[in-house]
């Protein structure tokens, strides 16, 4: 008499285990933010008017609030760049430029193009930085510094929306990626309409605007294009992947 051994086992579909990788990744940031938005409502409703409003006393990271407003900053700098680094990454997953990746290789790759962004904020930061300083006021660029924030941040909020739904969508992507797209130049937009609306009354600022424009919007684009073609053939050449 045979002996009943039981079911063989199915594995799961490697896209399901990336799936609950990065949905398990993007749920943690949805908590987190959940409570730090609760904690930090004042300071979320003051970036709000930052982006709508060009006054300089509606600032949104004032000497006034201290450790805290600095925390939420860079919270949402944080989730606006790892938002960024799970939709890049989902794009390329959905285009078959990425495949057959296991727990740690997607962690490992989703940490790459943050790291990536990181870097190039990183550089645009200093950028920004040595532009002010030698073309601007203190005054004038601590107060386009703050609405800069203010705007990375709210587009940080929005990047929820094309990120879940190119979890949900699987291998139809236009919308989302098309949604993403719109949501960063809009982004750039509101940067580059304050950046002017600020800077045009200086006497040299029409200068800082050229500059701006030429090393902010145009080379640093050029760059990040350039290193992502750099990654995507590091990433297809390495034997990690295969």
């Amino acid at each position: 008499m045979d002996m009943f051994e039981g079911y063989v086992g199915i594995r799961l579909w490697d896209g399901q285990l990336v799936d609950d990788v990065i949905f398990s990744q993007l749920l943690s940031l949805l908590i987190a933010f959940a409570i730090i938005f609760r904690s930090n409502f004042q300071h979320f409703v003051k970036m709000l008017k930052d982006v709508v409003y060009l006054k300089e006393r509606q600032n949104l990271f004032d000497e006034t609030i201290g450790k805290s407003g600095s925390f939420f900053r860079n919270f949402m700098t944080f989730q606006a760049l790892f938002l960024c680094s799970i939709a890049l990454f989902a794009i390329a997953r959905a285009r078959g430029m990425v495949n057959h990746l296991e727990e740690k290789e997607v962690l490992f790759a989703i940490l790459i193009i943050f790291s990536v962004l990181f870097l190039f904020y990183q550089f645009k930061q200093l950028s920004y930085y040595l532009l002010g300083f030698v073309f601007s006021p203190p005054d004038k660029y601590k107060f386009w510094k703050k609405n800069y924030n203010a705007i990375m941040g709210s587009w940080g909020m929005l990047l929820y929306i094309p990120v879940v739904w190119l979890m949900f969508v699987g291998s139809k992507t236009l919308a989302p990626v098309i949604l993403f797209c719109i949501f960063y130049f809009l982004c750039r937009f509101v940067i580059i309409y304050k950046t002017i609306r600020i800077f045009h009354k200086n006497n040299v600022g029409f200068l800082y605007i050229s500059l701006y424009l030429c090393t902010q919007e145009i080379l640093p684009l050029i760059f990040l294009y350039e290193g992502m073609i750099f990654l995507y053939n590091f990433i297809e050449t390495s034997t990690l992947w295969h």
